[in-house]
């Protein structure tokens, strides 16, 4: 089912990450700017999301301290097409010979055929604001704007049955708004919600912790986004993870009642 994707760059040394294990095969990975998720499944890792392209050495180092070298992988799950959480999708398949998957409206994302990120435009009216600067340059020099985009990408709900696929059971949950085509995954067994950028706990451009909304430059459609929080309620988990920022212990329709109720830092 898979197509190979060539291996592009050499691996440069690992930033700085922390690493925790929220829940038994459940590793939850703060990058220095963004998250990723690996789950062990009954066949092997599976990685949600994949950083930017500056932290490949690190996924490759938070693989490695679980025992599992990146040819393990068994399928890469991705959120949405933002630079910062495929930057090391195309790199990572072609090693392991393994599936991309992401929702079918955020495929034209995930490969660039559009591009529905942030710009240089939308961030200008906001460089004098605390931290956004210090964003920016860190999201230029892990390579934000040298992404190479996966070309092999499957439509998640191209595959309905995941346990059977990935030997763990996750149920993605349509969250647009962030981009067209955002998902989060609910890890069934484990109780963990897998946000995305859904909601996020921290943020270089907010000076608030806890769940809240990334800025409104970082959105296709904030009302959209803001909508898709109502879908939390109910959903079975007493774990968020989010895109960016700390993981949240508490259940998901928490964790959105508190973003609705703060919104964004601008």
């Amino acid at each position: 089912m898979s197509q190979r994707e060539p291996a592009q760059r050499e691996a440069a040394p690992a930033p700085t990450t922390r690493s925790t294990t929220v829940t038994d095969g459940v590793h939850f990975v703060q990058g220095p700017a963004v998250n990723w998720i690996i789950v062990e499944g009954e066949l092997g890792p599976i990685l949600i999301d994949t950083g930017y392209p500056g932290d490949g050495a690190a996924v490759t180092a938070t693989l490695g301290a679980l025992g599992y070298a990146v040819e393990d992988v068994q399928a890469i799950l991705l959120t949405h097409g933002h630079g910062d959480h495929i930057g090391n999708a195309a790199f990572i398949a072609g090693l392991a010979d393994c599936d991309v998957l992401a929702a079918h409206d955020e495929i034209p994302n995930v490969r660039r055929d559009l591009l529905e990120q942030v710009g240089l435009a939308d961030v200008q009216p906001h460089l004098e604001r605390p931290g956004v600067a210090s964003w920016l340059n860190h999201a230029v020099e892990a390579g934000g704007l040298e992404v190479v985009a996966p070309t092999a990408v499957v439509a998640v709900e191209a595959v309905p049955e995941l346990r059977g696929a990935l030997g763990v059971e996750i149920r993605p949950i349509p969250l647009p708004g962030h981009t067209r085509g955002h998902l989060g995954f609910l890890l069934v067994e484990h109780g963990v919600l897998v946000a995305g950028d859904a909601l996020i706990t921290a943020h270089p451009t907010s000076p608030h912790d806890g769940p809240q909304l990334l800025p409104e430059m970082f959105h296709g459609d904030l009302q959209r986004a803001r909508q898709s929080l109502t879908k939390f309620a109910g959903l079975p988990a007493s774990i968020v993870l989010p895109g960016h920022g700390p993981a949240f212990f508490g259940s998901p329709a928490q964790a959105a009642a508190e973003a609705l109720a703060f919104g964004s830092a601008f």
